[in-house]
């Protein structure tokens, strides 16, 4: 699994002012994650902020687009990086709660997920750890290892402080074809609709969650919009 191109980018923003190497880590702890759970597809990294959840680091543009999903609609990334809570779906296909973020989910096929708290400096709980399998009940029985795998993220050794967002490239929120501006302006109705909001301020939530996200619009309108 190999950071998107965005979280690259970040990483070595990071690099310059941590004194680890983030990037190095990141593979390492994914490569500890697929030997314990081989149907595992991805995962992602999500911090607090100002706030507000941010992924600093996902293993794909298909993962970052979930965790807009996510942004927009709630989900278990958000939940676990705002609550401190270990969250575990077994199969998304029954998922009751977040419905929207399941539908999307099992859209990119994926089955299950789970997120561990993120813990930085001094205990403090700033994010979670997101999985994401093929397999249903890819984690059970297996959270135990998984925990000491991710080691609560104190590996890491990174703050709300270090977290260069604010420097990202917004070019890329930008839509490029007129395939893409239909399906943005389908996520824009929805999110009018489900959320009770006006157009502009649909439009502003999908172009906030996407740039999270790390992902430009109209990837995070796909991925919302998937089977519906």
């Amino acid at each position: 699994m190999e950071p998107v191109p965005e979280t690259a980018q970040v990483l070595r923003s990071l690099n310059e002012t941590s004194e680890r190497d983030l990037a190095s880590m990141i593979d390492t702890l994914a490569e500890r994650v697929v030997a314990i759970v081989p149907s595992c597809v991805g995962l992602s990294i999500s911090l607090i902020d100002s706030g507000l959840t941010f992924t600093l680091v996902a293993t794909s543009e298909q993962v970052a687009a979930l965790d807009a999903v996510q942004y927009v609609a709630a989900g278990p990334c958000v939940e676990s990086a705002a609550s401190g809570d270990e969250i575990q779906l077994d199969d998304v296909l029954d998922e009751r709660r977040w419905q929207h973020f399941a539908r999307a989910a099992a859209a990119q096929d994926v089955r299950s997920t789970l997120s561990l708290p993120l813990v930085v400096r001094r205990g403090e709980v700033a994010g979670a750890v997101n999985l994401y399998a093929a397999d249903p009940q890819a984690f059970v029985g297996v959270e135990a290892e998984l925990r000491q795998a991710v080691g609560g993220g104190q590996g890491l050794g990174v703050s709300n402080a270090d977290l260069p967002f604010r420097t990202r490239d917004v070019a890329r929120t930008a839509t490029r074809t007129l395939d893409e501006l239909d399906v943005v302006e389908q996520a824009v109705g929805f999110v009018m609709a489900e959320q009770r909001v006006g157009a502009d301020e649909a439009r502003r939530r999908l172009t906030d969650a996407a740039d999270r996200a790390g992902v430009d619009v109209p990837s995070a309108a796909r991925a919302l919009m998937a089977r519906r």
